[in-house]
């Protein structure tokens, strides 16, 4: 076991006895170029976790996220309840979009002065939306709400509800820009998510009215007019969620915790391949942290290990169709392997 790990242990039990809760910690980083999201993969990784920790009255769930998988949250809320009575999310810094549905699921929020929650209007990528101009391999995605935004629009144009062919007229405007099978899995995206938010706050007391429950779906998917609006505490608890402000004590605790993590993943320093491999002559061997679930004794990091080498300009093999602009063919210098990609266990 390491010293950073050991530290933690230390924290991770200081926080235990304060709240009188056990913890498991997720975090998935955001360190520019090794970015990482809420993923599916995570869920037997926690179940490692929750059978060491065995049925107790509370487990709080240390998070920190950009977003990812708006179908993880449902599951893996529900998981944990499983090994426990009560659910807190702690939330030192930020829980956005699919972190904010966790927070939904849980019988409360504890959040730090530095807390984020984010609205939770997801975007839909699949194989029918159209081809993005700057990578013809991949594909743009579509936001939900700019969808919904589009046909309010048409509205304040004078389009009413009731004018068929008018309507008829925006919907095939639309779809002559966007393939029909995008807008279908776009409309399936804007119910599921309102079903699951709505899902998630009746997962716990307090119990809330049918009105008090879509008024708060309805502020955290259209209400906020924008994906990156950054939601405080304070904001939070306003809109009808079950935050509790963390005290002084409490706030430094998490805010070291997170920090000890921010500084083994590195997450203030982007990954760049070929600074790392100034000044080496011979290929350079890396390692990065990118996600973590983590409770006392017990590890797992989704890890990236490989090789930086030198290359001669203009002979690294890209996909079929792909080729870099001319401008930059000669810049290019390194060559980035990666031998491991995945969730390792470190203890």
């Amino acid at each position: 076991m390491s010293t950073q790990e050991s530290t933690r242990d230390g924290l991770l039990r200081d926080i235990e006895q304060r709240l009188k809760t056990r913890i498991i910690t997720y975090l998935t980083g955001d360190r520019p170029g090794l970015e990482a999201q809420v993923s599916a993969d995570v869920i037997p990784k926690f179940r490692r976790h929750l059978e060491a920790i065995g049925e107790v009255d509370s487990i709080s769930l240390f998070l920190y996220t950009r977003g990812g998988d708006t179908n993880v949250p449902w599951r893996l809320v529900n998981l944990i309840r499983e090994y426990c009575t009560k659910l807190t999310v702690l939330v030192p810094f930020r829980a956005h979009s699919s972190g904010t549905l966790i927070c939904m699921g849980a019988d409360e929020v504890v959040a730090g002065k530095m807390s984020e929650l984010t609205s939770i209007d997801p975007s839909v990528a699949n194989p029918f939306n159209p081809p993005d101009p700057a990578n013809p391999m991949a594909r743009v995605p579509i936001s939900v709400e700019d969808v919904n935004a589009f046909k309010e629009l048409a509205r304040r144009f004078g389009i009413k509800e009731d004018d068929t062919q008018r309507n008829g007229d925006v919907f095939l405007a639309l779809a002559s820009k966007v393939e029909p099978l995008a807008l279908g899995n776009v409309e399936r995206t804007h119910r599921q998510i309102r079903k699951l938010a709505s899902d998630l706050l009746k997962l716990h007391p307090p119990e809330l009215a049918e009105e008090k429950i879509n008024e708060i779906v309805e502020m955290l998917t259209v209400g906020l007019y924008s994906h990156f609006h950054i939601i405080s505490r304070k904001e939070a608890k306003q809109i009808g969620l079950n935050v509790q402000l963390a005290n002084n004590e409490i706030d430094n605790l998490l805010w070291k915790l997170f920090s000890d993590y921010s500084d083994e993943m590195e997450l203030g320093a982007p990954f760049n391949a070929a600074q790392l491999l100034t000044g080496q002559t011979s290929p350079l061997r890396v390692s990065a942290k990118r996600a973590f679930v983590e409770s006392v004794g017990k590890t797992d990091a989704f890890v990236n290990e490989g090789t930086i080498s030198r290359v001669q300009p203009g002979t690294i093999q890209l996909p079929p169709g792909m080729q870099l602009p001319p401008q930059f063919q000669a810049q290019v210098q390194v060559a980035l392997q990666w031998e491991l990609e995945g969730w390792k266990v470190i203890r």
